[in-house]
């Protein structure tokens, strides 16, 4: 087969070894100044030399299609979310070369091919503004066409409009402080309008140093982007398209550059996962059009691939299993010249450091090794159709050993001539020892394979024997046995090859130097996955809610939260989070307003129960931290576990406790927003400012007596707070006291109460005190009405207890009723009194006596309730006696029989009262 270098032909630069940063990093800021390399400021050499990946080509149809006023406000605000170098900044200089440039754009081949894609552009020339970290120092501005513009919103204005733009806003850009709902009009005179935004967290982190008022510019920059995303959604002809990095750690290792993220990320929509713009079956073409200038004979790549298609199925069950599928077959054609291998080690164990550039950093370190490989082909010996890894000579490749030290320390310094390669490590000894090794230097290609695949995490870290093979075997190569014989030698000698094997899984193998506990922990927190982090959080507050006494705690609820009667504490799930301001319009609010307001789908009756416990952006930034400390280092010290020392366990045994003990903390500072929904008021809100060590114990404590002090939450209704809410009776209007108890339950304009006895007491309090009367029965004609008294066995949720006018009351002395008011009682009422012997006849009784009662009758059963406190409590001291007499009859809709519950619940309770109990059949 003919060699790659034969087949191919590099771009000039990777030729001759010019392998920089700068040669793959896109500066947009450059562009913009009309500076920096040509390949980026030139648009018929960028247009060129750039592959429309799917991602980037729906980036641009949804911005051309913005532009020319085709889309939804929702298509007109596009974040672009990816990781180091996953082609953020490519994207943007694409943008704006398709928006300046449109007399010339159609002339591109290039170019033509993409307006296949993204349909005509209609308009002549777009006004673009470009703002990077780099446009405007937060301190000093930017000085343009006479005047010194301080902020964002300036730079925008004065790009896209000049002057007359720039004067709609300039007192906001003076004064550093957010426009607010004026930024339309600049887009409005404008149209078409592009704003293309790169790296905003960065400089939001400068900004957080200049103070604006009590605010920062920082802070009134992120309020700006919502602000312009509501104007560029308002406004046709309008497209806003921004970056963000996919984690905090790629914009400051500080708590600040976390909530700046955070922040942003709330404030922007995102591209679904299918717009990115490069996808993972792209990364091939888009390495092949940067590096290479010709591909070669379309006819010799078929060779190559049909070679190693033959060479895999030969192998079988030595090889992983999706070696030998028509798709990796496909894959082998799409990386020529490269081996599959050799992409996908960078591209994903490489590029999953947050720290590594991904589809930048990729073409860096591919381009060194062709251009090593291309310097020095003379001396390559054997089949050299493909590029491997085993081809990877690290002694001669000074960027990717210095990309590597830089991802994963320093220690590898020592790893390298050790072990790997160069003429005094152990696995060139190995080859030189070993003729049938030596001849294809199979020992380094194993090593250098290894290295390369040296980092993951769990069952993904390191490489299996199978995947060796695949990596380094060729069709006109050694045996694959040489690979078992090469690393059992490599086993016995090498000084920092590790490997397991996990029950009858072969052997996996990495370097690393001896395990550096923050190293490790760092690495272990980019594989912690928000939904670990939220999983984490919901635990602990559920754990933490069970220990709750002063009120029932819902966690995350479902929108189906059941109808409650005692103070209810919702605690919202840590995605919805507030910033401080009203949040009413906010992913929070809404569904604070949803469950206060709705019971699945019908309207919630007890609206006056529920209160939120609501996360903070800023607090969650700091307890995420926490959380992935914790999580990282406990997946360390399980995944781990056999590697490390004692000293090392303990280290990491701390760590994990001091994480732990942190989140405690963090948690109770995160939820620091107490909100009630009103439905005359919106959303009120209260922050809680001192803090428990626990959130159980804040909720018991700081919660509580903050919503007490605040008269949120009542332990006694005052007399006041009956009146302002025509809860006190008139001689006209006599009030349940069930009704009084369930209008603090019911109406959220009014305080909630601690429980039934915030009303109960004080109504009892304010019938002893004389200032109302309580009454019981049935209006008009009470059984016995209460007055400068206590009322025996009240119950404030009892319905036949009612709220009257003290004047009702009549006083025993005034006449016969003592108090009970209305119609005699139907039955009888029986009399024996005591005659006097003088025989004299006695025309006026002032106060007769009565040796004994008797009342007999029969009662109507929704009155029943009334015998207890009509009869026998006021007769509770005179020996009183009942008899009673009970008979039911069935009927068709309720029958009686053995079985059925109304029989055996009578008889049972006949039977422990010792009653008679008969049945008639």
């Amino acid at each position: 087969m003919t060699p790659w270098f034969k087949n191919v032909i590099p771009h000039q630069d990777i030729k001759d070894g010019v392998l920089d940063e700068s040669v793959f990093a896109a500066d947009l800021a450059e562009v913009l100044a009309g500076n920096g390399r040509a390949v980026y400021r030139d648009a018929e050499m960028f247009f060129a030399k750039t592959y429309f990946t799917a991602g980037l080509r729906t980036i641009c149809k949804r911005v051309v299609d913005g532009l020319n006023g085709k889309t939804d406000s929702g298509d007109r605000v596009v974040s672009l979310q990816t990781g180091f170098g996953g082609g953020k900044t490519h994207s943007l200089i694409t943008l704006y070369h398709l928006a300046q440039q449109t007399k010339i754009i159609t002339d591109i081949p290039e170019a033509k091919e993409l307006l296949k894609q993204t349909g005509p552009i209609t308009f002549e020339s777009g006004n673009v503004a470009v703002f990077t970290n780099k446009t405007c120092d937060p301190i000093k501005g930017h000085k343009v066409n006479g005047y010194t513009i301080k902020t964002l919103w300036g730079e925008i204005a004065m790009q896209l409009g000049g002057k007359d733009a720039y004067e709609i806003i300039a007192e906001n850009d003076q004064k550093l402080t957010c426009p607010k709902g004026i930024f339309k009009e600049v887009l409005f005179k404008c149209c078409p309008a592009l704003i293309l935004i790169d790296e905003l967290a960065d400089y939001c982190v400068s900004a957080a140093a200049v103070t604006v008022g009590k605010s920062t510019l920082s802070d009134q920059t992120i309020s700006f982007v919502q602000e312009l995303s509501e104007a560029v959604a308002g406004t046709k002809n309008c497209v806003l398209v921004a970056t963000l990095p996919a984690s905090a750690v790629e914009v400051a290792s500080s708590e600040l550059g976390g909530q700046v993220l955070n922040s942003l990320s709330n404030r922007l929509s995102r591209v679904s996962a299918d717009t990115r713009p490069v996808s993972d079956e792209e990364i091939y073409e888009v390495i092949r059009r940067r590096l290479f200038e010709s591909i070669g004979d379309e006819k010799e790549i078929d060779k190559v691939v049909t070679e190693y298609e033959r060479l895999y199925s030969s192998l079988g069950m030595e090889l992983p299993g999706y070696a030998t599928k028509t798709e990796y077959r496909e894959r082998i054609r799409k990386s020529y010249p490269f081996h599959p291998a050799l992409v996908d080690v960078f591209h994903t164990r490489w590029a999953s450091h947050h720290d590594f550039q991904r589809t930048r950093g990729v073409l860096r370190l591919l381009g060194a090794i062709v251009s090593d490989l291309w310097q020095r082909q003379n001396s390559l010996t054997g089949d050299v159709s493909l590029i491997h890894t085993s081809d990877v000579n690290f002694t001669n490749l000074d960027p990717l050993s210095s990309q590597l030290k830089k991802l994963y320390g320093n220690g590898y310094d020592a790893v390298i001539p050790a072990d790997v390669s160069g003429a005094k490590s152990n696995a060139f000894d190995i080859d030189c020892n070993v003729k049938e090794y030596g001849s294809h230097n199979v020992s380094q290609g194993l090593a250098s394979t290894i290295l390369l695949y040296s980092f993951g995490s769990g069952s993904n870290k390191g490489i299996s024997i199978e995947e060796l093979k695949l990596s380094v075997i060729r069709p006109s190569g050694f045996n694959h046995n040489s690979v078992n014989g090469a690393l059992d030698r490599i086993e016995g000698v090498a000084h920092y090859l590790y490997y397991f094997s996990a029950g009858t899984s072969s052997k996996r193998y990495w370097f690393h130097t001896k395990p550096n506990i923050n190293i490790l922990v760092n690495q272990a927190k980019n594989d912690i996955r928000s939904t670990e982090v939220y999983q984490e959080v919901l635990t602990r507050l559920n754990s933490r809610a069970q220990a709750v006494r002063e009120f029932n705690v819902l966690v995350a609820p479902s929108d189906n939260v059941p109808e409650q009667k005692s103070p209810t504490l919702i605690v919202l799930h840590p995605k919805y989070q507030v910033n401080g301001v009203e949040i009413s319009s906010t992913k929070a609010g809404k569904e604070i307003q949803k469950i206060a307001t709705k019971k699945g789908n019908s309207a919630r009756i007890y609206r006056n129960t529920l209160v939120f416990l609501v996360c903070s952006e800023v607090g969650f930034t700091k307890l995420q931290g926490d959380i992935v400390e914790f999580l990282a280092c406990s997946h360390i010290r399980d995944e781990y576990k056999s590697q490390l020392e004692a000293d090392q366990k303990d280290d990491i045994k701390n760590k994990a406790d001091a994480a732990n003990q942190a989140i405690e903390s963090s948690l109770v500072n995160a939820y620091s927003t107490v909100a009630k929904n009103c439905v005359s008021k919106g959303i009120q809100t209260l922050a809680l400012k001192q803090f428990k060590e626990q959130l159980d114990r804040q909720i018991d404590s700081n919660v509580l007596n903050t919503m007490i002090d605040e008269e949120w939450l009542l332990q006694k209704v005052g007399l006041n707070e009956l009146k302002r809410n025509n809860l006190v009776p008139s001689t006209e209007n006599y009030i349940k006291t069930k009704d009084v108890y369930e209008a603090f339950l019911r109406y959220d304009d009014k305080p909630m109460i601690t429980n039934s006895s915030a009303v109960q007491d004080s109504i009892m309090r304010y019938c002893i005190d004389g200032v109302l009367a309580i009454a019981a029965g049935e209006p008009p004609s009470f059984t016995r009405i209460y007055y400068r008294e206590d009322v025996p066995l009240f119950d404030v949720t009892d319905a036949t207890y009612w709220l009257v006018d003290k004047s009702l009351y009549i006083p025993a002395e005034e006449g016969p009723t003592c108090g009970i008011i209305g119609e005699q009682p139907k039955g009888t009422c029986c009399v024996q009194e005591e005659v006097g012997t003088s025989g004299a006849e006695t025309t006026t009784l002032t106060n007769k006596h009565f040796k004994k009662l008797r009342i007999s009758g029969k009662v109507a059963l929704e009155n029943w309730t009334q015998i207890f406190q009509s009869f026998l409590l006021p007769l509770k001291d005179n020996k009183v006696a009942v008899n009673i007499e009970i008979s039911a009859k069935a009927t068709d809709a309720t029958p009686i029989a053995e079985n059925t519950q109304n029989y055996k619940i009578t008889r049972e309770s006949a039977n422990q009262l010792g009653l008679e109990f008969s049945a008639e059949e």
